[in-house]
């Protein structure tokens, strides 16, 4: 069964067992196809693991007359979800706060690896080295924030996918629906896999190889294993 024939026959059920909000419920479905199709999976394959529709709009109703007969024992329930929506909330303050965090540091490094290059050196906070070895760290440092910046964009959107799901799992909580449960993980197209695969392997590279290479050119220029010292950044 395609895509839409199954989203067809689903619509019809759904009327014709009268579940409200069943555009919604639609389009839960239709999103949960354009998830597994960004996975690899057929049409065919996402309807067979579904599940028919007479099935789903049978336990949609089901749920729904569950849920008309027993409103009032959902109170504790409520409260219940209320309670754990406020840690979860506080617990994603935090994790967002770290990915904060991931892209000040990229813009950090950035910058640092700019003035290296540029030569600019602001309030004397860049120590002493050769211009050789300044434009390698300089390389190195813009190499770390591209994979910082990289880095905290995939972390952001694994935030953005698990309060997505955890959002899902309350409504069906409260609602008693039993939409599909959404994917852990961020749903990137193909292209946008491929764009940040290449990034970070990329940026990881160049910043192993001139990090290492910068080290190599200071003990050079320096004449000292510890050019650190031979130049003296710590005095």
């Amino acid at each position: 069964m395609t895509k839409i024939e199954y989203l067809q026959r689903l619509n019809a059920e759904l009327s014709k067992n009268k579940i409200p909000d069943a555009e919604d419920i639609i389009g839960e479905y239709e999103q949960h196809f354009a998830f597994k199709l960004a996975d690899g999976f057929s049409e065919e394959e996402i309807a067979a693991k579904l599940g028919t529709p007479e099935v789903i709009a049978a336990q949609f109703a089901l749920e729904m007359s569950q849920a008309n007969t027993a409103r009032g024992g959902k109170t504790f329930i409520i409260i219940g979800l209320w309670f754990a929506a406020i840690i979860e909330a506080m617990i994603y303050v935090l994790f967002f706060a770290w990915g904060v965090v991931l892209f000040a540091a990229s813009l950090a490094s950035a910058a640092t690896g700019a003035a290296l290059i540029g030569r600019f050196n602001i309030a004397g906070l860049i120590p002493y080295m050769p211009y050789v070895s300044a434009l390698i760290f300089g390389i190195c440092f813009l190499s770390f924030a591209v994979f910082l910046a990289a880095g905290a964009y995939y972390y952001l959107a694994n935030i953005k996918q698990m309060i997505k799901v955890t959002i899902r799992w309350h409504k069906n909580m409260i609602s008693g629906n039993m939409l599909p449960s959404l994917p852990v993980n961020p749903q990137f197209s193909a292209k946008t896999k491929r764009k940040l695969r290449t990034v970070l392997s990329w940026s990881v590279a160049v910043f192993g190889a001139t990090f290492v290479l910068g080290i190599v050119v200071a003990q050079i220029h320096s004449g000292a294993l510890e050019f650190w010292h031979a130049w003296s950044w710590f005095l």
